[in-house]
């Protein structure tokens, strides 16, 4: 399931680092920021747009990061903890798209067909946010994962044989150190 290496804390810190980040934009301002907005939305309306002018500004980081360690001399474990956490940034970008994107359609229906207020509601949370809360939490308990791995120095063997191609020499040559 996993691969172990053996490296050292301080890469073992930088290498969770990027996981880290992207569960703050999840837990934090996802959750925790929409909440707080949407509760006080009465009296500040505008004040929900804060969550994803903080989640865009956290996803250009990472993805702009990623690439910065990938073109780095870091090693190649911390760049593969970027490399991972980029891929599920962009699934994250992904997942988030289909709810704005039902959002204003459920949106425009309602003006369109005259619907009332609750059964927009239902529409936009039952299709859209429902769905989008649950691979939240799924891309939430796959980070904390992440985080462990790289604490415990470890890859899952899947990143490995899906980037074997391109990291081949590099792999085996944690390999060949992992075993003297």
């Amino acid at each position: 399931m996993h691969q172990q290496f053996k490296v050292s804390s301080a890469e073992a810190q930088r290498a969770k680092w990027p996981h880290e980040i992207f569960l703050i934009n999840l837990i934090f301002n996802h959750i925790f920021v929409f909440v707080a907005t949407v509760s006080v939305v009465g009296s500040f309306p505008l004040l929900p747009a804060l969550v994803p002018i903080i989640s865009c500004c956290i996803i250009g980081y990472i993805l702009i990061k990623s690439k910065q360690v990938s073109a780095s001399d870091e090693t190649w474990f911390i760049k593969a903890h970027w490399e991972i956490c980029a891929q599920r940034n962009r699934l994250f970008m992904l997942l988030l798209s289909v709810p704005c994107v039902i959002t204003v359609g459920g949106l425009w229906l309602s003006k369109t067909l005259g619907w009332a207020k609750i059964p927009t509601i239902a529409l936009i949370g039952g299709v859209g946010l429902l769905p989008f809360m649950v691979s939240l939490l799924i891309l939430i308990v796959l980070g904390n994962d992440s985080v462990h791995l790289a604490r415990a120095g470890k890859l899952p063997k899947s990143f490995l044989t899906q980037n074997s191609d391109s990291q081949t020499e590099s792999i085996e040559h944690i390999n060949s150190s992992n075993e003297k």
